[in-house]
């Protein structure tokens, strides 16, 4: 149950144990609208290794919740535990009707308390935390950045429990729709789209966002999508990213899919079942201000 996992002193109440750390992250992961919060526990006397500000590093014991609510219905929360150096475990726990407690579905679950939500199977899970050199998406420099000046980076850095702090501060280049178009790309789509990923071998994007980032033209979402060439033809498209035109780049048609071998994020059973309208409009108007040729 998800009582003994050391979230709560009390489920019913919904009181943290002591130790439990809320944080929120920048940009978030599609999850077909639902919402989301986030908690990690550090052993006491424990700190995260961010000598590589863009590659951090946990200590055993680290745990990490996410709780999806569906219009307002709370649905899961997964679960992810650090046991050893290389080695973390992970389940989802599917709420019941009276909010008592949620139980272990390590097999998944669909359509859980009427809702459309789709709890992952372990397996399901494994193929986009892969991608993370230790095991742990969406906690990072980039993503714990948030602007505000007690955003969970800052709390982390006050309290000790970061090994160096970082340097200099995460910021993202550009203009508003560069930075959130970059940002929807780094937080859906680089934990595969990265060289970490096993994966990576096969697939030319990369698509996560460096610390000290400068020019939004270096970023790695422009340098390895703009005119590359593609596995695939989805669509009639063969190239990652034509700049000025969206539905010619495949980046942006492959959003669009929801249900066959060419949607991305993958769906139904690793991501999502519905279209990220919201997030498919910013990489398409993101595409359409690309320049033809790097100034």
């Amino acid at each position: 149950m998800l009582s003994e996992t050391g979230l709560y002193d009390d489920v019913a109440a919904a009181t943290l144990a002591p130790g439990v750390m809320p944080f929120r992250v920048r940009f978030e992961l599609w999850a077909d609208g639902a919402e989301k919060q986030r908690w990690i526990y550090l052993p006491p006397g424990t700190r995260i290794d961010t000598r590589d500000p863009d590659v951090w590093v946990f200590p055993i014991g680290t745990r990490v919740w996410k709780e999806f609510r569906v219009d307002g219905v709370r649905v899961e929360t997964r679960f992810l535990h650090k046991v050893e150096a290389d080695r973390w475990e992970n389940v989802a726990y599917v709420w019941r009707a009276d909010g008592s407690d949620a139980d272990a579905r390590p097999e998944g679950a669909t359509d859980v308390l009427g809702t459309p939500h789709d709890v992952p199977a372990i397996d399901d899970c494994f193929t986009c935390h892969r991608g993370a050199i230790d095991g742990l998406n969406g906690v990072g420099a980039i993503q714990l950045a948030t602007g505000a000046p007690d955003d969970f980076l800052v709390q982390l850095e006050a309290a000790a429990l970061v090994t160096d702090p970082i340097a200099p501060r995460p910021a993202i280049p550009g203009t508003e729709l560069e930075q959130s178009a970059l940002g929807y790309l780094h937080a859906n789509c680089g934990h595969c789209h990265d060289s970490a990923h096993p994966l990576s071998r096969f697939r030319a994007l990369r698509l996560r966002i460096p610390v000290g980032l400068v020019d939004p033209l270096d970023a790695p979402a422009v340098r390895t999508t703009v005119g590359a060439e593609m596995h695939h033809d989805a669509d009639g498209t063969t190239i990652a990213v034509v700049p000025g035109d969206p539905l010619s780049s495949q980046l942006y048609v492959r959003m669009l899919h929801r249900g066959d071998e060419w949607d991305m994020p993958p769906g139904p059973t690793d991501a999502s079942d519905f279209v990220d309208e919201a997030g498919a409009e910013l990489v398409r108007a993101w595409i359409e201000g690309l320049p033809a040729t790097r100034p």
